[in-house]
């Protein structure tokens, strides 16, 4: 079996440490005389390997200071209704679908609870890969009630941001929207639309969108746990009462 390149040990082993916070959002990593005597490699190993974490976003280096690491996590604040690609456009990156497709299903039990319809009925399910600077991000399933997209399969090109989309083509404005979500670990089928390992970390978000207080879409995100944050904002304070 083939060996992982030096300066790809170094790479992952470094990436590994940025994400877990061995390094602190404005740190310096380690000279690189120090790099090549903790990794006992090169200095064109060190460079190849931090340069590798420059591009991806983890590192930059600065001019007679070293090379310091990055807030590299797009947040996403829960406290209003925004999707992924649009969180992401905001953070400053080129987001594309990778690919996209639309079908028509029956609603399982679940998703037909969430849309307030009987189980069985058609739906209309939007399903896409996201980029984010060509790296893929998210593996997203979107659930709409038939009845208010009617021919949205026509439109297929103009889908980028589906909730503009919508706001855009069909007048569906989401204004509220509940979500759940969980940690996960990728299976081997979102490993491979996502390009990483099996058992890497994922963020898995259910959402159901509203308008007006109707329920309209449910979402399914599979989301790249190390490149995508979630903030909340919080107010107040909830104390037991003593008896």
């Amino acid at each position: 079996m083939a060996r992982n390149p030096a300066y790809a040990t170094v790479y992952d082993v470094l990436k590994k440490e940025i994400i877990e916070g061995d390094f602190a959002i404005g740190d310096l990593l380690p000279t690189e005389p120090e790099l090549e005597k903790r990794f006992g490699v090169s200095r064109t190993t060190v460079r190849k390997a931090v340069d590798l974490l420059s591009r991806e976003g983890f590192v930059q280096a600065r001019q007679g200071k070293g090379t310091v690491v990055l807030d590299n996590r797009t947040k996403q604040n829960l406290n209003v209704v925004t999707s992924i690609s649009e969180t992401l456009r905001k953070k400053g990156y080129e987001v594309v679908p990778k690919s996209i497709y639309i079908d028509r299903i029956p609603a399982s039990p679940h998703i037909a609870g969430d849309l307030g319809i009987e189980a069985g009925a058609l739906v209309v399910r939007v399903q896409r890969i996201e980029l984010a600077d060509g790296k893929p991000i998210a593996i997203m399933k979107n659930y709409l009630k038939t009845e208010m997209v009617p021919g949205i399969e026509g439109h297929i090109g103009e889908i980028s941001s589906l909730y503009h989309f919508l706001e855009e083509r069909y007048g569906i404005n989401i204004d509220s929207a509940h979500d759940r979500i969980t940690a996960r670990t990728a299976d081997f089928t979102e490993a491979e639309m996502l390009n990483v390992t099996p058992g890497t970390a994922l963020l898995y978000m259910k959402r159901v969108c509203c308008s007006n207080g109707i329920p309209v879409c449910v979402d399914r995100l599979s989301l790249l746990g190390d490149r995508y944050e979630l903030e909340v904002d919080m107010t107040g304070r909830f104390k037991e009462s003593s008896m």
